[in-house]
């Protein structure tokens, strides 16, 4: 018992003794290793109390005043960070780690107009700093404040060079922004000599979409007229947007199920990851005359400064003992902001997405077929958006004959 009591005495006179070395060290650097140790150990109070002595012999040691914020995070102490915080902007605003604090400390508020508040304070120590007024527009959106968050980012996407990154966060933060909208689409397809029937088919869509806070929600109707006959497709889809790196896309169409699918499903999921890449994972399902066809969607989007880079593949569905498949290319080059882009398509394979011409692979789903299309979307002024575009397709019309169409498109849409 005696020696029990006799090592648990030499252990208290010992932790006293490494106690009182804490204190009464006078070497900063080492104070700050120590520190830095038992952060990384998650013993936040043991380096909070070693941060607090190496800033009583060293203040402007901003390195042990960083880690001494970290401390009071780990601990909930966010008053008391604030103040080291505001030490910091006050006495080396562009000391290397301190901007990454700034940005860390804005996700911490709980409160849209406290963040609102603290960017504004910021915008006096780093008025040109993209990435606050970034910030600062996301703020905006969030408290509902769709018209300063669109000017904002309207402003910011057109500088000159804009990261790939911020871009993305830019350009769906501007999609997020639009309360409604009106659109209508024109199609025509004229056929080469070579088709049985050559006659020239035309469609027409209109569509509304409302946007409820962050999830898109749109209303469609597709009439097309293919001179033989005439069909019309009722679609509505969202995009329900989950946070800032997930959201989705989900759509249901009915018909009469001459031209169109019976009914036509779709869904994909999007998450955008190591900031300027966008997965696509997904697949659509169409029913026609009580047998269902599905579709498997895989997709990678890079945007890289003003380009937006996309590859998509559709496998499926197996028609006639024939697995469909489709491959496609998609890039856009942006000019000042999100509404106004050359694009380009290149694929091979016709998809589902192609409501139009899909029936074509349902009837003839062991023929190739090659298509390219390119065209301008442009906006006026902060309402109007027009499209124009052309694209030329090459199929097999039957394994020892080919054919070429030629599809031209125009569209205007309308935001209010």
């Amino acid at each position: 018992m005696n020696d029990k009591i006799l090592c648990l005495l030499v252990a208290f006179i010992f932790s006293l003794t490494a106690d009182a070395q804490e204190i009464t060290e006078t070497n900063s650097d080492i104070i700050y290793q120590r520190a830095l140790e038992a952060y990384k150990n998650e013993a936040y109070p043991a380096s909070l109390k070693l941060t607090k002595r190496g800033l009583e012999l060293a203040p402007e040691y901003h390195d042990i005043r960083i880690l001494q914020i970290r401390n009071l995070w780990a601990l909930e102490e966010l008053d008391a960070a604030d103040s080291d915080l505001d030490y910091l902007l006050k006495e080396a605003p562009e000391y290397v780690d301190v901007k990454p604090l700034v940005y860390q400390r804005i996700t911490k508020f709980e409160n849209t107009l406290e963040v609102l508040n603290f960017i504004e304070k910021l915008s006096q120590i780093y008025p040109e700093d993209t990435r606050l007024k970034i910030r600062k527009a996301q703020a905006l959106l969030k408290n509902k404040q769709r018209k300063e968050a669109r000017a904002l980012a309207m402003d910011l996407i057109t500088m000159k060079g804009i990261s790939g990154a911020d871009r993305y966060i830019l350009q769906t933060l501007l999609n997020r922004t639009v309360s409604d909208e009106i659109g209508l689409n024109y199609q025509y397809i004229n056929f080469s000599e070579d088709y049985t029937r050559n006659d020239s088919w035309s469609s027409i869509s209109a569509e509304y979409q409302h946007n409820f806070n962050r999830t898109a929600v749109i209303g469609r109707v597709n009439y097309s007229d293919r001179s033989y006959d005439q069909g019309t497709l009722y679609e509505l889809e969202a995009y329900p947007v989950f946070n800032d790196r997930l959201y989705a896309f989900t759509n249901i169409g009915i018909s009469d199920g001459t031209m169109f699918p019976d009914v036509r499903t779709s869904a994909s999921v999007f998450y955008n990851f190591a900031k300027v890449f966008e997965a696509e994972a997904g697949g659509r399902m169409l029913f026609f005359n009580n047998n269902a066809y599905f579709t498997g969607i895989v997709g990678l989007t890079a945007y890289q400064g003003k380009f937006y880079l996309n590859a998509r593949t559709f496998i499926g569905p197996e028609r006639k003992g024939n697995l469909v498949q489709n491959y496609q290319a998609n890039v856009r080059y942006y000019f000042k902001n999100a509404d106004n882009y050359l694009f380009l398509r290149m694929g091979n394979g016709i998809s589902p997405d192609e409501r139009t011409i899909f029936t074509q692979v349902q009837e003839n789903p062991a023929l190739e077929a090659y298509y390219g299309n390119f065209g301008i979307n442009k906006s006026i002024g902060i309402h109007h958006i027009f499209q124009l575009g052309a694209g030329w397709l090459f199929e097999d019309i039957t394994p020892e004959k080919q054919g070429n169409q030629f599809i031209g498109t125009i569209g205007y849409r309308y935001r209010f």
